[in-house]
């Protein structure tokens, strides 16, 4: 069956870049949301570890739960009721209701709305919080909030790093009130860190760039990130087409010329993009001949094995979609191997 590869040397390219770019290692955190980006959650978490990195973001308690003992410190994004305690998570809220609801000693994130309008608690919200955070005994770990158009050319990010800065006061003065000490702030995702030249926070919270891509605005001077996964896929057969034979459902593809061709075992089954058949899908050097089935691809050739996933933003670009899109549908199922 087809497997993918990661790249520790790629992955570790990477991370020291980033970095270097925050000043040290305690000021990144990867995020491990999703699969890790569809590399794999265990593999990526371990090299992770290996690096010496010690702040992972996580989306489920499930995904907390499986690397928990490779983190001082782990976030979970999308927490329900807590069903599970662990003194080294700690739950990001959204909302008021949410933070109710939350056993004692709970350690909590609260995350703030500073102009993307997708989730987050209201500045006006920050006084309410904190009484109910003093009231149930929660633990005000972090406080954080997301930039939307970082990687836009614009002069958004600024506006919204102004509100942001009003907040982090708001907050400092409201710890005083309730003599609380002052949590860790967090607002940086891997756009912010490669477009900003200094980062004032505790620490950034990094995805797509750990895994060496990004969907900056290339007037921007970014870093030389490298690509970690590698998608593998094995031959099925092989068979001579002749001139003018046709291949797969519907007959798209119509050789016009005598030619060698094999079936890979991957398909949009595994998660890779379903190909129509129409126009020249080409990745990493092999023409898709034909609409791509469920569990198999057709390429020229008679090789045992091809990779066939090297770049994600090639077939981004061909889909009119982005490179987080292309690596996360990647199936859980597929085989990860961590290869030097």
């Amino acid at each position: 069956m087809s497997h993918i590869t990661i790249s520790r040397k790629a992955f570790f390219h990477n991370l020291t870049l980033l970095c270097e770019k925050l000043g040290s290692k305690e000021k990144l955190s990867i995020v491990l949301k999703d699969n890790a980006y569809g590399h794999g959650l265990t593999q990526v978490a371990t090299l992770a570890h290996e690096f010496g990195l010690i702040r992972a973001i996580v989306r489920t308690y499930d995904e907390a739960e499986e690397i928990r003992n490779l983190f001082a410190h782990i976030i979970v994004l999308a927490p329900k009721t807590p069903h599970i305690y662990n003194s080294n998570y700690s739950v990001v809220i959204n909302n008021l209701s949410t933070l109710s609801q939350l056993p004692i000693h709970t350690k909590v994130e609260l995350k703030i709305d500073t102009g993307m309008h997708r989730n987050g608690l209201a500045k006006d919200d920050l006084e309410e919080a904190f009484s109910i955070i003093q009231k149930r005994h929660l633990i005000l770990s972090g406080v954080m909030t997301h930039f939307r158009s970082a990687d836009v050319l614009s002069s958004e990010l600024f506006w919204q790093i102004k509100t942001w800065t009003y907040v982090k006061q708001t907050i400092k003065n409201l710890c005083n009130i309730y003599a609380m000490p002052i949590p860790l702030f967090h607002s940086a995702n891997s756009a912010t860190v490669l477009r900003l030249k200094e980062y004032h926070d505790n620490f950034a919270r990094c995805g797509i760039a750990a895994y060496g891509y990004h969907e900056v605005d290339p007037i921007f001077d970014v870093l030389d990130l490298h690509p970690i996964l590698e998608l593998h896929t094995h031959k099925i057969s092989t068979l001579q087409l002749n001139k003018y034979q046709r291949i797969g459902y519907g007959g798209s593809f119509t050789a016009q010329k005598k030619m060698t061709v094999s079936t890979y075992d991957i398909g949009y089954g595994d998660g890779f993009f379903r190909f129509n058949g129409n126009g020249h899908f080409i990745t990493n050097g092999y023409k898709i001949l034909g609409k791509i089935s469920m569990d198999s691809l057709s390429v020229e050739g008679a090789h045992e094995e091809i990779i066939i996933l090297k770049d994600a933003k090639e077939i981004a670009h061909f889909f009119d979609t982005i490179s987080y899109e292309v690596l996360v549908k990647l199936s859980a199922r597929l085989k990860r191997v961590i290869v030097h």
